[in-house]
C-alpha cells in the first residue's frame, strides 16, 4: 500500500509546525522544496541537519528532496552546467537526510509542439553518470511549462535515456495543464503509460476557471479522477508515497467541500486549504476498496 507524504512549504515555512499538521492527518512522508525561506538547493549543512532532527522528531521521513534542477534554459550552457552541480548538491542532501530521490526536470518548454530531443539527450548526457557516482535515483516530474508535460512526453523522454536511476514522478494535475494532456485523460489512460516506472506521485488537481483556462482546484473537484487513481495505485502494489501539493488557496474553498470540510479550514497561508486537502485524501483512502 502506498504511503501518504506532503509538501512541507505548502503548510508552512516553519518545519516543525508543518510536519505538526501532517501527523494530525497521518501522513508520515515531508517533501522538502523550500524550508524557512529557502531552496532545497540552497540549504546549508547546518540547516540540514535540523530538517533531519525536527522530521524525525515527528516520527516522519523525508520522502523526495524537491529540487528544482532541469527547470533553466535548454539552450545556456552555463545554466544546464550549473543545474548539474544542483544536482550534486541535491544528493548530497538527501543522503543526509536518508532519502535516494531527487526529483527534476526537462527544461523549459515555451510551449514547444515539437520537442527537441537530440538536444535534450545531449543535455542530460552527464546525469546518468551523476546518478550512478553518488547513488541517487531522479525522478523525473512532468510539468506542463517544461518540455516534458504530459505522461506521453516522460514515457518518451524515459525510453530514449534508457536509465534505470531516471524515473517517473507522476503528476496528473500537471498533466492536465498541459494543452497537449487533453488529447488523453490522466487516469487512466496517462497512468497506464507510466506505472511501471513511477517511484513518487504528487497530488492535486486541475480544472478550467470561468474564463476557460485551465487553473488548480480543490481535490476531487477537477479533472483528475483521483479516486479512480488511487485505487489503481493500491491495486497495482505501488508502495511509493503519494505527496500533497496543495497549489489552492483557502479562500477559493468551493462552496460544495464546505460542509464537509470548511472546519479544517484554518492556519496561515495556505496551511487551511493543506488541512482541507489532507482531510479529503484521508478519507479517499479510507474509502478504497
Amino acid at each position: 500500500m502506498f504511503k501518504l507524504a506532503a509538501f512541507t512549504d505548502e503548510i508552512s515555512q516553519d518545519l516543525a509546525h508543518a510536519c505538526a499538521v501532517c501527523r494530525e492527518f497521518g501522513v508520515t512522508g515531508a517533501e522538502i522544496r523550500g524550508v524557512w525561506e529557502t531552496n532545497v538547493a540552497a540549504l546549508s549543512d547546518a540547516q540540514v541537519a535540523d530538517i533531519r532532527r525536527i522530521v524525525a522528531d515527528h516520527g516522519m521521513t523525508v520522502c523526495s528532496i524537491g529540487s528544482p534542477f532541469g527547470k533553466c534554459e535548454l539552450d545556456d550552457p552555463a545554466a544546464v552546467a550549473a543545474h548539474m552541480e544542483m544536482l550534486r548538491r541535491c544528493a548530497a542532501i538527501g543522503h543526509a537526510l536518508d532519502c535516494r530521490m531527487v526529483r527534476g526536470f526537462v527544461f523549459w518548454g515555451h510551449g514547444r509542439i515539437e520537442k527537441p530531443w537530440d538536444v535534450i539527450l545531449r543535455a542530460y548526457e552527464p546525469v546518468p553518470r551523476i546518478l550512478e557516482s553518488l547513488d541517487i535515483v531522479l525522478g523525473v516530474e512532468n510539468e506542463a511549462a517544461c518540455c516534458v508535460g504530459t505522461a506521453g512526453h516522460l514515457r518518451t523522454f524515459l525510453d530514449k535515456m534508457q536509465c534505470d536511476r531516471i524515473r517517473a514522478v507522476w503528476d496528473p494535475a500537471n498533466h492536465v495543464h498541459d494543452p497537449e494532456g487533453a488529447a488523453i485523460p490522466p487516469y487512466p489512460d496517462g497512468y497506464a503509460l507510466l506505472k511501471d516506472d513511477i517511484v513518487h506521485v504528487h497530488m492535486k488537481d486541475a480544472g478550467p476557471g470561468p474564463d476557460g483556462v485551465m487553473q488548480n482546484v480543490f481535490l476531487g473537484t477537477g479533472r483528475v479522477d483521483w479516486a479512480g487513481q488511487l485505487q489503481a495505485l493500491k491495486d497495482d502494489g505501488y508502495a511509493g508515497y503519494v505527496s500533497l501539493e496543495t497549489h489552492v488557496n483557502p479562500e477559493d474553498l468551493p462552496e460544495g467541500l464546505r460542509p464537509r470540510y470548511g472546519r479544517y479550514c484554518t492556519g496561515q497561508g495556505r496551511e487551511g486549504a493543506s488541512r482541507v486537502c489532507l482531510a479529503w485524501v484521508r478519507d479517499a483512502v479510507s474509502a478504497l476498496a
